[in-house]
């Protein structure tokens, strides 16, 4: 039985509602009456216990499927109870309901179990073959018109099961069982505009079948509403685009405490098994436009067992002020692409898997098919913060890891953030550095005959790569500064981008998403075509004049590219020396002094050709001061820069013609020494 029937099992607690009272309340046996709870029927079988003014008290109490005469649902016991009146006189009066030790049969002989079930803010009503339809789980016409009594009641309230137990049947026949310790739904809410619940918590839930455990300690939410009611297709199925997203909010959602454990296919009759665990995972502040928050923490997963065991850790990770607008147009954009193209005769593309997955994401944000005429939205109605809205207003992550096979490789943070000026304009956005590290295991690197051997002392402690970035816009002149944009391989060198450009609020205001998506669309449609002997290699400089074409108004202003020695080509000319003239015979090493010559000696040998390139007569004096400066670098280290100091602005289509483009972007080399310690 299903969640959907277990909720229906209360319909009395939700169908069961009039219109409001005249000036006298009901009295209990005209309450009963109208409920068809004054004697047994048909349908309805009971052993009435007590009646009161106040209090009714029935056993025993069975409801039947009124066709097949089988019984639904049954409760040891029923307790109607006329709760105090609160609000006007004119209100009607209210009720709470509390039934216990719950047995419900499903079609195919599912047994649910329920403990208790309380619900409260009940009223007058007649509607019980409505209400016995849905406790046994009827067709979705019977359920679309129990919604439809329930709004036009005006029913608020609370309803809360305990000690739920459920068995589910898949469609191969077998039999999960489902525990939930407790439901509550408190505030609810229903109207005919709509409905709204306060709170909703799932606690303890727990499902096992053959092959997997799973648990969950708790599930919630808060102010969840719909401006709406879903009308649910006759089959009693959901699609998720036939959902209508768009008329849902949700003030925020917990999942709390979950634990998986499912079997895989054994290898070599070793148990395989997929272990997963995760702290929380957290939504926030959720509308068709925006969600405030998305995250989750401590998360751990395990597969596999001995040598192919590979283990997952990550501490934390979150979303912060995502505009769902935004990624669903793109998505969109996305799936109109793939609609057009014509499918694929053989082989994938990561390029392609990525678009199909956009695609299906646009049709569960936007739960409405793409129509392809629709007019593509500009960037302007979309990302209100500026040219350097990306859709996410900041990203952090802690402690990623993974393990497998010997070989560890971490991240320790992710952390962006942006700033915004008085109008919402983004004027700042930047990442610290996020270190990436590998680890190779010792027993590959201290093989006698294995290629890494020769390079463990380089990459014993690992491989290290940060990268980091910072940008800022000024609105009054229109430009945009990449003041770092670096990449640095820990203990081997660095590269570093800075620059400055211009034209982007123009190109803001007037390019569309789909504007944006046509260099990947003409991409897709290349990897679509047929594979044949007359297939050209992709065109590097046609895909780059493509990429640009785009950026129309936008002008590159200046920068500088620097790339800095942080004791790389030491180390490689280390490995190199050893190779080439080991230690004398009964030596275990070099002195000091030998090993710098050594070292010496070798970059100058690997400096000198480009020096003598540099003076072949047919070099430009561009190529002659790069040659230069390059050999410089590989000799002394410290930093090399290339920097770029265009006479006049450059648009952003021209940077992809290459005739003078060194000349138009003013480019010079320079070098700095390393700085003595």
């Amino acid at each position: 039985m299903n969640l959907k029937s277990l909720l229906a099992a209360t319909a009395l607690c939700s169908v069961m509602i009039a219109p409001a009272y005249a000036q006298t309340a009901p009295k209990m046996r005209d309450v009963l009456k109208a409920w068809q709870l004054d004697k047994p029927n048909a349908t309805t079988q009971f052993v009435t216990k007590s009646i009161s003014e106040d209090r009714t008290v029935l056993e025993n109490v069975v409801f039947k499927d009124k066709e097949t005469k089988k019984t639904d649902i049954s409760f040891g016991q029923l307790v109607l109870q006329r709760m105090p009146q609160t609000g006007a006189a004119s209100d009607p009066a209210r009720f709470s309901l509390t039934l216990e030790n719950g047995t419900a049969l499903g079609k195919d002989g599912e047994r649910t179990t329920i403990g208790k079930i309380e619900a409260t803010g009940l009223t007058q009503t007649s509607n019980l073959e409505t209400l016995s339809k849905w406790m046994g789980g009827g067709g979705s016409k019977d359920g679309a018109s129990a919604a439809q009594n329930m709004a036009n009641a005006n029913f608020d309230g609370d309803i809360r099961f305990t000690n739920v137990a459920s068995q589910i049947k898949s469609t191969d026949g077998t039999i999960a069982d489902s525990k939930i310790g407790n439901i509550n739904l408190v505030g609810i809410s229903l109207k005919p505009e709509g409905w709204s619940t306060t709170s909703m918590e799932m606690l303890n839930l727990e499902v096992v079948d053959s092959e997997s455990v799973i648990k969950l300690g708790k599930i919630s939410a808060t102010d969840f509403k719909s401006a709406g009611w879903q009308t649910q297709p006759e089959d009693g199925s959901m699609d998720l685009v036939d959902f209508d997203i768009k008329k849902v909010s949700l003030g925020s959602m917990l999942i709390e405490n979950v634990a998986m454990d499912v079997k895989l296919t054994a290898e070599k009759d070793q148990p395989q098994n997929f272990l997963f665990a995760m702290d929380r995972m957290e939504l926030a502040n959720w509308t068709d436009k925006n969600i405030g928050k998305f995250g989750f923490s401590g998360m751990k997963g395990t597969i596999g067992a001995g040598e192919k065991r590979v283990e997952m850790s990550l501490a934390s990770f979150a979303l912060e002020d995502i505009n769902v607008a935004y990624f669903a147009a793109v998505g969109g954009a996305f799936a109109k692409i793939m609609s057009s193209l014509e499918q694929k005769p053989d082989g994938r593309s990561a390029l392609l898997g990525f678009a199909e997955l956009a695609s299906g994401s646009a049709l569960a944000a936007t739960a409405a098919p793409v129509v392809a005429t629709a007019p593509s939205p500009k960037l302007k109605d979309l990302l209100p913060g500026g040219p350097l809205d990306g859709g996410i207003g900041a990203i952090s992550m802690s402690k990623f890891g993974v393990d497998a096979m010997g070989f560890n490789f971490t991240i320790d943070q992710i952390a962006t953030s942006s700033t915004r000026n008085a109008d919402g304009i983004i004027i700042g956005t930047r990442m610290v550095p996020t270190t990436m590290k590998l680890t190779i295991p010792d027993a590959l690197l201290n093989q006698p005959n294995s290629p890494m051997a020769m390079f463990a002392p380089l990459i014993a402690d690992g491989i290290e790569l940060a990268v980091r970035y910072d940008a800022t816009y000024e609105p009054t002149t229109d430009v945009v500064k990449f003041k770092e944009l670096g990449y640095e391989l820990k203990g081997w060198a660095g590269f570093n981008l800075n620059m400055a450009m211009d034209g982007l609020a123009k190109f803001y205001r007037e390019q569309t998403v789909d504007s944006l998506m046509e260099p990947i669309a003409a991409d897709l449609k290349k990897l679509n075509e047929p594979k044949g002997k007359g297939e050209k290699k992709p065109d590097d400089m046609e895909q780059l004049k493509r990429a640009l074409a785009i950026y129309q108004g936008v002008r590159f202003l200046n920068g500088a590219l620097e790339l800095r020695d942080q004791g790389g080509i030491g180390k490689a000319a280390g490995v190199f020396a050893s190779m080439m003239a080991p230690p004398a015979k009964g030596a275990t090493s070099r002195t000091a002094t030998q090993d710098a010559q050594a070292l010496a000696q070798v970059r100058q040998s690997w400096a000198e050709p480009l020096r003598q390139s540099a003076a072949e007569k047919n070099k430009s004096i561009l190529e002659r001061q790069f040659l230069i400066s390059l050999a410089r670098w590989i000799e002394v280290g410290g930093a090399m820069t290339a920097v770029m100091q265009p006479p006049a602005p450059i648009d952003f289509p021209a940077l992809a013609e290459p005739k003078d483009l060194p000349t138009r972007l003013g480019l010079t080399f320079t070098n700095q020494p390393a700085a003595k310690n």
